[in-house]
């Protein structure tokens, strides 16, 4: 076990253990269908907003897919939709190469809190195998509430039974942050790889 009193860390995942941008989503779509611009695309999971639906698992992209396709008359495949809905992720070479070279071996505890859903997960799974090194996961469709939502960090407080003085929690989204101080655990916001490198080393003393 490291010195000091952290034992566990818990990362969030979009924009921390992988970097996503949904404007390649948005204008896939539109190209495959001239006549839904990205802007009204965006437009639509925005005002209905899937984010938080199908982050809480109160539907799923095959569903949100239905209701797009039948209210603007789209000829898109679900398998072209879903193929660009999922293709938004791309590595973050240096937070691999710090969960593999530094954490592994290290003795800390690891645990990953997310907003996501069954697609994004598992192709993030599929394609990012350094992920699947974290295998104590609470998913926010499988517990049906998102971020910065306090009965998502209860579950993982109670469920993952974790001291909050003992653990760190990363994530790129200030109220995210916020919502875990409010807990008691120690945070850092994911804004750069070198300042999180040096928060991270002022925590555990872990370079």
């Amino acid at each position: 076990m490291p010195d000091g009193e952290i034992k566990n860390i818990v990362f969030d995942l979009g924009n921390t253990l992988v970097y996503f941008d949904y404007s390649s989503f948005f204008e896939g779509v539109s190209r495959l269908e001239n006549k839904l611009s990205p802007e009204k695309l965006m437009k639509y999971f925005t005002d209905n907003r899937l984010d938080i639906h199908l982050g809480t698992g109160k539907t799923n992209i095959r569903e949100s897919f239905k209701s797009l396709k039948k209210k603007h008359g789209l000829s898109i495949t679900f398998a072209d939709f879903h193929d660009l809905y999922c293709n938004i992720f791309r590595e973050n070479t240096e937070m691999k190469e710090f969960l593999e070279n530094k954490l592994l071996d290290s003795g800390f505890k690891l645990f990953m809190l997310s907003n996501t859903d069954s697609s994004h997960i598992n192709f993030i799974n599929k394609n990012f195998p350094y992920v699947k090194h974290i295998k104590k996961r609470v998913l926010s469709y499988k517990v049906n509430s998102v971020k910065p939502d306090k009965r998502i960090y209860k579950y993982l407080i109670t469920k993952m039974n974790i001291s909050p003085e003992e653990s760190i929690f990363i994530d790129d989204l200030k109220p995210n942050i916020a919502a875990a101080e409010e807990f008691g655990l120690k945070t850092i916001h994911y804004t750069s790889h070198k300042k999180f490198l040096r928060e991270f080393r002022k925590l555990t003393g872990v370079s």
